[in-house]
């Protein structure tokens, strides 16, 4: 049979049809499980070194802290900053972590918060690794304001006594030439939220050193109260103390 020019015969071994490349529900389930063993592995791995990373950090801060208190004292007669909270009758030892007081006549910077003017910013009373209510992010415009409201640091502040038995008054004012081993400043300790690393925290001494104390059985944590309410209670000053001694220690 006679064909046209330019035609030409089909191609017999060609198919019909081009199928498309992709993956079989098979092999899409053996990918996912292999990436979630991947991430089961990958992951703890990397949220350790996230920790360790912060934790790093907030140990800059609390030297960069250390260093400010040095000026205040060059500045106050050696002296670190006074906290008004020890100078009450019944002082409240959680509120060693404020800033910032609110009382009657208006908002009084206090404790740590007399140290601004050498800081330069707010950011150092702040740990990365915080994860309760009182974070950076919540005060940072009340540091700017002139108002009463009241600001917590993540930090826990010695003030300026030594901590000791009965009342805090009777203790001897710190002086970083005549206590060079005293505990200035921890992690927070108001509440387990503010317990901000979990398996222990970071303490800053009078020598501006800053050392590790670790708590991978969570016993330190679990001493502190779950709530602010409880937090607030004048009774919780003992446990404070007991608290702070066990963290001096090396």
């Amino acid at each position: 049979m006679h064909r046209p020019a330019g035609t030409t015969l089909p191609d017999r071994d060609a198919p019909r049809h081009h199928r498309r490349a992709g993956f079989t529900v098979i092999e899409l389930i053996v990918c996912l499980g292999v990436v979630a063993v991947l991430c089961g592995i990958l992951l703890p791995s990397l949220r350790a070194t996230r920790e360790a990373s912060q934790r790093l950090a907030c140990a800059s801060n609390m030297r960069q802290t250390g260093v400010a208190m040095g000026a205040y004292a060059m500045s106050n007669e050696n002296r670190l900053p006074r906290s008004m909270v020890l100078d009450k009758d019944v002082p409240n030892i959680a509120d060693l972590m404020v800033a910032r007081l609110n009382t009657e006549d208006g908002g009084n910077w206090d404790g740590l918060g007399r140290l601004l003017p050498y800081l330069g910013q707010c950011s150092c009373l702040y740990c990365p690794s915080h994860h309760g209510e009182h974070n950076l992010e919540r005060y940072a415009k009340a540091y700017q304001e002139e108002s009463n409201t009241l600001i917590f640091t993540n930090y826990h502040y010695s003030g300026h006594f030594e901590v000791r038995a009965g009342r805090p008054d009777y203790g001897t004012p710190i002086t970083l030439d005549a206590s060079p081993q005293a505990l200035l400043l921890t992690d927070g300790l108001r509440m387990r939220s503010d317990f901000n690393h979990l398996t222990g925290l970071n303490r800053l001494f009078t020598d501006l050193s800053v050392a590790w104390w670790a708590d991978e059985g969570n016993w330190l944590r679990m001493q502190l109260p779950e709530s602010d309410v409880v937090a607030s209670l004048d009774s919780s000053a003992a446990q404070y103390q007991q608290i702070w001694s066990t963290v001096s220690e090396e």
